[in-house]
């Protein structure tokens, strides 16, 4: 028997039943539901989905709750991401003893 999913994905199995664009969406989804994402603890792309809303991170090894077919951090994760760069890099200020310095007066 030939392989018969070879343009639609995932969705050949519903045949010709509900129409072009609802078929082609549910293969974008559930490829992208199948796919890799970055883990927002570690930020590696390892994290895969075990179930329903299920998510497990295979390097760190954290768990998470999120949406059923696609990766979506927790506020509190979103929060952490975008205050941490900021925290680790202190502003450049110019230090005002190296501007104020008098120039060396020559030596007679």
């Amino acid at each position: 028997m030939t392989k018969r999913t070879k343009k639609v994905g995932s969705a050949g199995r519903l045949g010709q039943r509900y129409g072009v664009k609802i078929r082609r969406r549910i293969a974008n989804i559930e490829a992208q539901g199948r796919g890799r994402h970055e883990c927002p603890k570690c930020r590696v792309k390892s994290v895969t989905r075990t179930g329903t809303g299920i998510w497990t991170c295979k390097h760190c090894g954290v768990k998470l709750a999120s949406s059923a077919y696609n990766l979506t951090p927790p506020v509190s994760v979103k929060r952490e991401v975008r205050h941490a760069p900021t925290e680790e890099l202190p502003e450049e200020t110019p230090d005002k003893s190296l501007s104020e310095e008098k120039p060396e007066e020559p030596k007679e």
